[in-house]
């Protein structure tokens, strides 16, 4: 019976996460992983056959760690505020996990809603918005393209190590654009929304105008 080998698949793989949250994915070569673990390259292609194949390894189980934040969000009340919220929460436990997964430069100029799609959850959130707020399929997409748009925002300064927010400050914060975005909702589009900035523009910024163009 040939011995049992000393390192796992798990524990490669373990390894080239280590090596991402200290560098970079480029950063996982079999020196790299050897050195970590302490041992020669042999058990590392004794599980991958290339390089790429133990970097995407690396990448599945980031995803899968990802992913269990994401269940525990959609398994909360209302489930697209908790989901929001474990999306920061995995930026702020796995800075460098997270922009591994979600800000690495796109190969095209796909649409939010495009992002939205390839992360995995889209439909279970969207159905979650419809159901809570009884509006129609365009308008939850609407909704969550703009709430997702400013969760990213938060999670992208976690990431980056710029900030750290506790439950009550994600809870507060987007309960506040929630609340905006479904009271925008339920009046016409206003003209001043689209007007681009000009250092020579004068526009009134009274609170009481906005309120009673609403009326």
């Amino acid at each position: 019976m040939p011995p049992k080998p000393k390192f796992t698949k798990e524990d490669i793989i373990d390894a080239a996460l280590d090596i991402i949250r200290e560098s970079n994915l480029e950063s996982i070569t079999a020196q790299s992983v050897a050195k970590k673990i302490g041992t020669s390259t042999s058990p590392v292609f004794t599980y991958f056959n290339t390089l790429e194949d133990l970097r995407n390894a690396a990448v599945i189980q980031a995803r899968e760690m990802y992913n269990v934040y994401a269940e525990r969000g959609l398994a909360m009340t209302p489930a697209f505020k908790g989901f929001a919220m474990e999306y920061i929460k995995f930026a702020m436990d796995e800075p460098s996990l997270f922009r591994l997964l979600f800000m690495r430069k796109a190969n095209d100029t796909s649409t939010v809603m495009d992002f939205l799609d390839r992360e995995g959850h889209l439909e279970t959130i969207l159905d979650a918005v419809i159901d809570i707020f009884h509006i129609d399929r365009e308008q939850a997409k609407w909704l969550y393209d703009n709430l997702w748009s400013y969760a990213h925002g938060l999670a992208a300064l976690c990431a980056s190590e710029v900030m750290r927010f506790s439950d009550e400050e994600l809870a507060e914060r987007l309960g506040t654009i929630c609340r905006a975005l479904v009271i925008s909702l339920q009046f016409p589009k206003d003209e001043r929304t689209k007007i681009i900035p000009k250092q020579d523009l004068e526009i009134s910024g009274k609170v009481e105008e906005y309120v009673s163009a609403h009326e």
